[in-house]
């Protein structure tokens, strides 16, 4: 029994002191094949206006980001989904193209799929002021178009799923987690009478069961184990799962207890498009997440990541400029800046709520008093619309750009951005609420509102999750280096 037990240690020993690995990870590349724009025009130009991608320069830019991997010659290339536009064959097509590129120079390539790269209706060619539907793939055409970067060879695969365990390395064991309900979605195109597109994600419990099997295997074997996922485990700031619930995966807590207790600590990520690094605690044990940006937006992060025998190291890359635009990074931020108030619409229908909230609660106030003041909310939305755009579109912008260039606590501008944001906020609720009421409406403001407001701006803007808890935590998004 002794002599076993020395042989297995010694095996262990020996897969942990294979040396170091070094990987490049990226997320969210959205390749849009060329071949889609049959003819430039409006159809295209229009498209590409109304988001923050730089989807007219997405094939050039992965195929510059192509080359400067090759140059730095990784054992490993890691892709945490989104590898198309939405979903294109042609666009799949041209994404395994150049990875054959990777595979050629005999850096391994691993992928698994985000919510656009499967059954998305919203694949199109463009040619000139019109739009037609192109070819998507299915499940099993994704497995197939990829066999040679996940899904193929000794590979073991989850039948519920794309899940899978890689071991790209000796040592070294990737477990890809398949986070997406494309399985739900519709398309006229195969017959279905609507088009239905599903952003948010789920684990089915099948599959759970199967990746907490495959980590305890491999951490048993005296492996390293690395996940890969799509979408977010951990919350990046406060109550992210119930602002941006699409972004964080279904049941988040239970899942995450599951593969710290498997074993996994470190998780790789993508969807909403930020690079930021989170961590989250369970019984002592810990999981620490690497979200990597969109490679198309700004400000085209993409990362590295070393691992040797105790530590997980990340350094942060940024690409500035392509052949044909060298002004790529001034011209990525000024298409998020553009992006921002659009997307405040749909911040503001949500406040919206969460003042007729207030007015509900207060109305009864107001009758203590004989007040008699309308308190309808429809009545007072254009008022309260345009308080909303003129007090928090322009410092909306800036607080992107901070999110999106990562390490926004560590920004001298932070502190002055969350106290103008909190008067901005304040200013809305205040022409939102019955002015009758004088000092009772600051008071509720200050008291009950203004609170919660602040903590939500300041887990954002100085960069932590579980802000103002005994579980705070804040760590470097561009030079992380953490045991795991």
């Amino acid at each position: 029994m002794m002599r076993k037990l020395l042989l297995a240690l010694l095996a262990m020993a020996a897969v942990q002191m294979s040396g170091a690995i070094k990987i490049v990870a990226m997320s969210d590349i959205h390749a849009m094949s060329e071949m889609l724009v049959e003819k430039s025009g409006a159809a295209i130009d229009k498209y590409a206006a109304s988001d923050m991608r730089m989807i007219k320069e997405s094939a050039e830019i992965l195929r510059t980001v192509i080359g400067k991997i090759i140059e730095q010659c990784p054992d490993i290339v890691m892709i945490s989904g989104d590898l198309t536009k939405d979903g294109e064959r042609l666009s799949h097509e041209f994404v395994a193209s150049q990875l054959e590129c990777l595979r050629a120079k005999g850096i391994k390539v691993l992928v698994i799929p985000g919510n656009h790269d499967i059954s998305n209706a919203n694949a199109k060619y463009f040619n000139g002021k019109e739009r037609r539907t192109a070819a998507t793939i299915t499940r099993e055409e994704f497995r197939d178009i990829y066999s040679h970067f996940g899904y193929g060879g000794d590979v073991k695969c989850d039948t519920a799923s794309l899940s899978y365990a890689a071991e790209p390395v000796k040592g070294l064991v990737v477990i890809g987690i398949d986070s997406n309900r494309d399985e739900e979605n519709l398309l006229k195109a195969r017959g279905d009478s609507v088009n239905t597109y599903h952003t948010a994600g789920r684990i089915k419990d099948a599959t759970l069961r199967w990746i907490t099997d495959q980590a305890r295997s491999a951490r048993a074997q005296g492996k390293r184990v690395v996940a890969m996922m799509h979408h977010h485990l951990i919350e990046h700031f406060d109550k992210e799962a119930q602002l941006l619930d699409k972004y964080v995966v279904a049941d988040h807590e239970n899942v995450r207890n599951e593969l710290i207790g498997a074993g996994v600590h470190a998780i790789l990520t993508g969807h909403l498009h930020l690079s930021d690094i989170a961590r989250d605690y369970n019984n002592g044990d810990s999981i620490t997440e690497v979200a990597t940006g969109s490679l198309i937006t700004y400000p085209f992060h993409y990362r590295t990541i070393t691992i040797d025998a105790e530590r997980m190291s990340v350094t942060t890359h940024q690409l500035k400029s392509i052949a044909s635009n060298p002004h790529l990074l001034a011209d990525g931020k000024r298409q998020v800046e553009q992006a921002v108030p659009g997307l405040l619409n749909s911040v503001l229908l949500r406040l919206m709520g969460k003042i007729e909230k207030l007015n509900k609660k207060l109305s009864g106030v107001m009758a203590l008093f004989g007040g008699g003041e309308n308190l309808d909310l429809a009545a007072q939305k254009d008022k309260i619309a345009a308080t909303f755009h003129r007090e928090l579109d322009d410092l909306a912008t800036k607080a992107f750009i901070m999110l999106y260039e990562g390490n926004e606590g560590q920004n001298p501008q932070s502190k002055v951005l969350i106290e103008q944001m909190n008067a901005g906020i304040k200013a809305v609720l205040s022409s939102s609420l019955p002015a009758s009421l004088g000092d009772m409406v600051e008071g509720f403001i200050t008291e009950n509102a203004m609170p919660m407001f602040d903590t939500q701006i300041r887990s954002m803007l100085e960069d932590r999750n579980h802000c103002g808890t005994p579980q705070e935590v804040v760590v470097d998004d561009h030079t992380a280096s953490f045991k795991f």
